[in-house]
């Protein structure tokens, strides 16, 4: 019995043989074939895609995008000059609150052809609360001024700087003005009113204190919301790509060219040397250094993927 046992496996291995050449290997699960779990035939990589979604975005649009970062960064060298003249004395309070307030009247009026939406109120709704935030700031400014009298100045610099630095990470670089809050913007906006509010305790009167609060609010939480209604009402770019704003160029330049010129009298190597080459860092570099970058983009796609639903079905998906 052994030796028939024994005699009959090559037979049962040649009938194996044989089914398998009979039946062709299908891509499937719920058949039972002549074939090991792992097997696959050479048509199995003959529906591979390679890059058939990944898009290359050229470098016009990485560049124009990028102004997004150029006006955070100036915007935050601007009221660092700010601070240092109200600090030195080279600039008065009342000139500032004067400038300041003249500039967001200029892109409020900009700004009011845009159409309201979701997420943007209209600035009638708001200039209560805006007017109830003033008030409120212009009684906290003596306590605001004696919040730091017992710390040195080399840590509120440093701590200044770490809390601006955060700011930078987290704010919103989004150009659409229908997207949603983030939580992180939100936090951006938390760090620069502490960092503003840091240095303006060491200003010596209640006026500049103020002054300088007062700018910070504009400059950090109204001038965003007013940015996007201007981006709204001149429309966007059709052959740099989707997204792009008509108005983010002329900003940009008025937001780098006020930096600069309130930087120039203090230290005029950071005016003209490091501020620009920052900027050139950002509008040149990075976008080259990423449109190379997407030479080593390999996205793999096949029938090995999960399955992606219609438009259609998603939308009765999502309703449900």
């Amino acid at each position: 019995m052994t030796c028939g046992a024994r005699r009959a496996s090559p037979a049962r291995g040649e009938r194996a043989a044989a089914a398998a050449a009979a039946a062709p290997w299908e891509k499937v699960l719920w058949r039972q074939q002549p074939y090991s779990d792992n097997y696959v035939d050479a048509s199995f990589l003959s529906q591979l895609r390679t890059n058939a979604t990944a898009e290359f975005p050229r470098f016009a649009t990485i560049a124009l995008s990028s102004l997004a970062i150029v006006q955070q960064v100036s915007a935050v060298a601007l009221f660092a000059a700010l601070f240092v003249h109200v600090y030195v004395g080279t600039l008065r309070a009342a000139t500032l609150v004067t400038t300041s307030l003249g500039v967001t009247v200029v892109l409020g009026c900009l700004g009011l052809p845009g159409r309201a939406s979701v997420h943007q109120p209209s600035l009638l709704l708001s200039l209560p609360s805006l007017a109830v935030l003033g008030l409120t700031l212009h009684a906290l400014t003596p306590v605001l001024r004696t919040l730091s009298e017992a710390t040195t100045s080399d840590s509120i610099w440093a701590f200044s700087a770490v809390l601006f630095g955060g700011h930078l990470a987290l704010a919103d670089y989004s150009m659409q003005p229908t997207a949603p809050l983030l939580l992180s913007s939100t936090l951006s906006l938390n760090l620069a009113m502490c960092a503003s509010v840091v240095l303006s305790s060491r200003l010596a009167g209640d006026g500049e204190v103020f002054a300088l609060l007062l700018t910070a609010l504009q400059l950090f939480a109204i001038f965003p919301l007013l940015r996007q209604r201007v981006y709204l009402t001149f429309g966007w770019m059709r052959r740099a790509g989707a997204g792009i704003p008509r108005a983010v160029v002329p900003l940009t330049a008025v937001l780098v060219g006020a930096s600069g010129v309130a930087l120039y009298p203090l230290n005029r190597f950071v005016a003209l040397v490091l501020l620009p080459g920052a900027l050139l860092f950002f509008t040149v570099l990075c976008p080259w250094w990423m449109r190379r970058a997407q030479r080593w983009k390999h996205e793999l796609r096949g029938p090995w993927d999960e399955a992606v639903l219609a438009p259609a079905i998603r939308g009765g998906a999502a309703r449900r």
